[in-house]
């Protein structure tokens, strides 16, 4: 039995729209749907800084905190820099807007920043500590921000004030996320 004409027409057409067999531009079309479109480059993950504010807490000594956050650091990959600030400095207080940032996580994630704030240790009445630690990396009293970063075993590798002038005889920009990218390099 054979199809009324107008069912074959019907037929005929309802191919053509969907893009059926004889139909090379709908097939074209069909082809080109499949095919995602290129999506363009995701930006990268962007991260604030991992800071942690060390503060007198129980009668633990300061080493003693410096020493169990320093291990605990290492053994999550991190490395470590150091930054003793005070409230009073000015330079402390641009540095901890730029620490209020966001960069991309290969810049900066790597890194954990350990802060002491010379106020939280004179209430404390605990300033000696605080003087003990940083000794071991300037022995220059009262001046701030202090900021450096350590090797594997707690030893300076670097002052953000050497920091700043090495990227800047190089032409890069003299930003903590410079800094701290070129670690991960080297």
């Amino acid at each position: 039995m054979r199809a009324p004409s107008h069912l074959t027409a019907l037929l005929g057409l309802l191919m053509v729209a969907c893009g059926g067999a004889g139909d090379a531009t709908g097939a074209a079309q069909s082809a080109g749907a499949a095919q995602p479109a290129a999506e363009p480059e995701a930006e990268p993950e962007k991260v604030g800084y991992d800071l942690r504010r060390l503060r007198p807490a129980n009668d633990e000594p300061l080493v003693k905190t410096f020493e169990r956050m320093h291990a605990q650091a290492r053994a999550e990959g991190k490395q470590i820099a150091m930054l003793f600030s005070a409230e009073w400095c000015e330079r402390c207080r641009r540095l901890e807007l730029e620490l209020g940032n966001l960069h991309p996580a290969g810049d900066i994630a790597h890194v954990r920043i350990l802060e002491l704030v010379e106020e939280d240790w004179e209430q404390a009445l605990r300033m000696n500590e605080l003087e003990l630690l940083r000794q071991r990396w300037d022995v220059t009293k009262g001046t701030y921000p202090l900021f450096v970063v350590l090797d594997d075993e707690g030893r300076k590798i670097e002052e953000m004030k050497e920091a700043v002038d090495r990227l800047e005889h190089a032409g890069q920009e003299a930003t903590v996320a410079t800094w701290f990218r070129g670690l991960r390099a080297s």
